[in-house]
Parts: C-alpha cells; structure tokens; sequence
C-alpha cells in the first residue's frame, strides 16, 4: 500500500496553493500541520480527486488515481473540513446513504454500520435527526462514513475544527484507534491534535512542504532554538515585535516568557526537557 505525491501543483489564477509538492507515504498516520492558508485543504481536495490538479502526478500503488476512477474511490475515506450534513436525516439513515454510495453490499453495510455507531458512541442517538447534535457529534458521524467500507486510505480535513477540549480529545483518541493498517492523513492546524498519535509529522507553508519526519526527528534541532527568560510586563511589547513569543507565564511573582528563533536575547535558561511540537510550529510557521 503506497501513495506517491509527484511534483503535485494547484493554481488559482495567480495564486499558487499547491507547489512541487513531492512526498511518498505507506500505512500510518501522517499529521499535516500548517496554519490557514498553507495548502491543506487544497492537497486534500486533490487527494479525493475534487480538485483538479494543474500539474504533477498522484499515483495509488503505481496507478495514477484518475485512471483508476473508481477502483480508488473505493480505497478511499475522506472526512471533509466543513459539516455538509443532511440534518434532516437521522444518523443511521445518512450511513445506510453514504454505504450505498459507495457501493457497499446492503448485509454488509449494516454490519459495518452497526459497529461505527458503537464505536463512535453514537448507538443512542441513531435514530435522531442529525440537526439536534452537537458539532463533536457531527464529526463523529463524518467520520464514521469515511470509514465505512473499510478504506486504505483516510483523509481527514481539520476533524476536531470548532469542538470544545474533551470533544477534541474524544474523536483524537478515536481516530488513533483506528488508523492503524491504512494510510491516514490528518490536516489541521491545532498541534495537539497530531502531536500524541502520528508517526510522521509534514510541515506545510505556503503551498510547500518545509520538512517532514518523526515528533523526534522535528524536536531534536530546537534544543538550542527555545528559552525562558523573565521579562517585565513594560518590555513585553517590545519583546513580542523583535522575537516569536510561545507563552508568557508567572514564576515565583516574575512575568517569564519562551522565546523561538536562532538569535535570542542574553538570559535565563535554554529549554531542553520540555520542548513541544509547538514550538516547532512555531519557529518554521511562525510570522
């Protein structure tokens, strides 16, 4: 199982979303961080064949997946950014749309189905119209029809966008779970969201990929990239104009804060021991 991103570029009119964008993935789950506007829901859109690309090449196992149409829809499980429901349906009725859709044989349709509502904790409320829910019961439905039919390959477009902490934290667990055997690719902008469950981290930026590798691989260089310092509230203005500010936080009645970046003023301590994806973000996606 192998998906190969070749030289992969997208315009719109003047405006580059997607540049030479090369990358090969296999089973695992690959967070894409970047901050609005970085390319994520483009390369996403591309992916799922609902963009057209204006050069490069997407191959699935060797295939390009416009040629393999329909054979790789059926790989395919993608969880939009935005909530297009049909509030009207209730829950099961819209999986019982969605596996048809897909093709999915009516038996095992409802075996798949009866096990995603169990799983995603919405068994009680399957016979609800959707309109009712909450927003993080609402991904959970979008994710449950990307799953159904058993994709080997699962895009997942900001998936916690707009849930409160424990909603967030929920469906996190829940796509850790399941995104073993199958190469899934989660796109947000919210660190915490990939930082515990991906094996791989890609670092986008203005259409391009910065770097790629381990929460290790990517934590490594900023040994020497992070410190705290303490900081008088009178200079946090102009502390937070000349350096990429992470926090400002108390300690011991003093105003502290964690700078990032190659050049940092004399002072405090660098930190070591507590370095956080975060600051990664931070120091490559930055302003």
């Amino acid at each position: 199982m192998k998906l190969e991103l070749k030289h992969l570029t997208k315009r719109y009119g003047g405006h580059v979303a997607l540049n030479d964008f090369s990358v090969t993935f296999g089973p695992g789950v690959y967070g894409i961080l970047g901050a609005n506007g970085a390319g994520k829901s483009t390369l996403m859109g591309l992916l799922s064949d609902n963009l057209k690309r204006d050069g490069g090449e997407i191959l699935w196992d060797g295939a390009d997946i416009v040629k393999l149409g329909k054979a790789f829809r059926k790989q395919l499980g993608f969880m939009p950014q935005q909530q297009g429901l049909y509030e009207h349906m209730t829950a099961q009725a819209f999986l019982c749309y969605i596996a048809q859709l897909k093709g999915i044989p009516k038996q095992e349709a409802e075996q798949e189905i009866e096990t995603l509502l169990a799983v995603t904790n919405l068994s009680p409320v399957r016979h609800k119209k959707m309109g009712s829910f909450s927003g993080g019961m609402k991904q959970r439905v979008l994710l449950a029809q990307a799953l159904l039919g058993q994709p080997g390959l699962l895009l997942l477009d900001e998936p916690t966008a707009g849930l409160d902490p424990r909603e967030r934290i929920r469906i996190r667990n829940f796509i850790s779970s399941v995104s073993r055997n199958r190469i899934t690719l989660l796109a947000t902008h919210i660190v915490s969201d990939i930082e515990s469950i991906s094996d791989q981290i890609l670092l986008m930026k203005g259409g391009t990929l910065l770097g790629m590798g381990t929460p290790e691989q990517l934590l490594a260089p900023m040994a020497c990239k992070v410190k705290e310092l303490p900081c008088p509230p009178e200079q946090l203005p102009a502390v937070q104009s000349q350096y990429r500010v992470g926090n400002v936080f108390q300690r011991q009645g003093e105003t502290w804060v964690r700078l990032i970046g190659d050049t940092l003023p004399d002072g405090g301590h660098f930190v070591q021991d507590r370095l956080t994806l975060e600051d990664v973000y931070l120091y490559y996606l930055g302003e």
